[in-house]
């Protein structure tokens, strides 16, 4: 089957420069158009969305039902989560991006941090342990039977945001680990990127996977009896080290960056280059019960070939909350298709 991870579509917060976590941000004009020409693109290319799951908050579910709706004939319901929420910024929510100062080596947020902390109704922001938590839960109670029962042509979809998939993604990645491999087109035009921080995650931008059952694979047996057909580069496994990448939005800023570092290292991931496909794929080191047959395959990352030629409209309207009521912007970039005449059926 083929897994999709997507950002929702531009919101007035990613504009307006604001803290958006858990606040129910509008989408653009503009991320309305993403969204429309993302589901169009999935549907033109013959993607078959079986399931599709979004977060609960506007700005995912909308670009989702855009998904959706681009479906023909079979539209499958788009089921809504609160495990797929944002981080949430507590305090910070709605507030601006603090830079980094000029002098010390405190972040902004940090300094603003120690600032408000004793201040009444003060709310921490959500920790990377609670997103773990989230993502997890997900996993196991959507995806991991999808993985098993879904057809090789048909598609399950994730619409979210970008912390949160980010999240999502290493947990993926985490349980199919070693038995993952990356297109030559992706290593190709990012050699050397860490699979377990990909990089930023742009509005309707997608993770492309593939889970495809392990050539040879013998039911009760932790390894493949056949390595054929598995292989990866040396370059799709190196070292990860430092935060991760921020999110980062077409021509506007960032929903928000995870307050705290991660760890430099996770023993559960690939920290060094492999030589081989057989170091990377250990026998000794089978995913965790219930994906053993599996392996993973990446595609495209932050895929947004759907985007191309797409500009904000002038004047400022695309950066203007969009309003379901009114009609859709991109009709007005569309010629009026006109009624055929009547047939003449003799009358005078």
């Amino acid at each position: 089957m083929r897994l999709l991870l997507i950002r929702h579509g531009e919101t007035v917060d990613n504009v307006a420069g604001n803290y958006a976590g858990i606040t129910d941000s509008a989408l653009t004009n503009h991320g309305v158009l993403q969204a429309n020409r993302l589901g169009n693109h999935l549907a033109e290319n013959g993607v078959k969305v079986s399931h599709l799951f979004s977060s609960d908050l506007q700005r995912a579910f909308i670009t989702a039902e855009a998904i959706r709706e681009a479906q023909d004939p079979t539209r499958p319901q788009t089921t809504k989560l609160q495990l797929l929420r944002e981080q949430d910024f507590g305090f910070y929510e709605g507030k601006k991006f603090f830079e980094r100062p000029r002098e010390g080596n405190k972040t902004g947020k940090d300094a603003h941090l120690e600032a408000h902390r004793d201040e009444p109704g003060f709310v921490d922001v959500e920790s990377k342990e609670s997103m773990r938590i989230r993502v997890d839960a997900f996993i196991d109670a959507h995806l991991v039977q999808l993985m098993h029962e879904v057809e090789e042509d048909k598609t399950v979809v994730v619409v979210a945001h970008g912390i949160i998939l980010s999240h999502l993604w290493r947990a993926v990645l985490k349980r199919f680990h070693p038995f993952v491999t990356v297109a030559p087109e992706v290593q190709s035009r990012a050699p050397g990127f860490s699979l377990e921080y990909l990089g930023g995650w742009s509005n309707t931008g997608y993770l492309d996977l593939e889970v495809k059952t392990r050539p040879g694979f013998v039911s009760g047996f932790s390894g493949p009896s056949s390595d054929a057909g598995l292989s990866a580069d040396a370059s799709a496994f190196s070292p990860t080290s430092g935060a991760p990448d921020p999110v980062l939005p077409d021509g506007s800023l960032p929903e928000g960056t995870e307050f705290q570092n991660p760890p430099t290292s996770s023993p559960a991931l690939p920290q060094n280059p492999a030589t081989t496909a057989e170091t990377v794929f250990d026998r000794s080191r089978a995913p965790p019960r219930g994906l053993q047959e599996l392996y993973l395959v990446v595609n495209a990352v932050n895929s947004q070939e759907h985007l191309k030629g797409l500009k904000k409209t002038r004047g400022g309207i695309g950066n203007l909350k969009h309003d379901s009521n009114q009609q859709r912007v991109d009709s007005f970039f569309k010629k009026r298709k006109l009624e055929p005449p009547p047939e003449n059926d003799g009358g005078v």
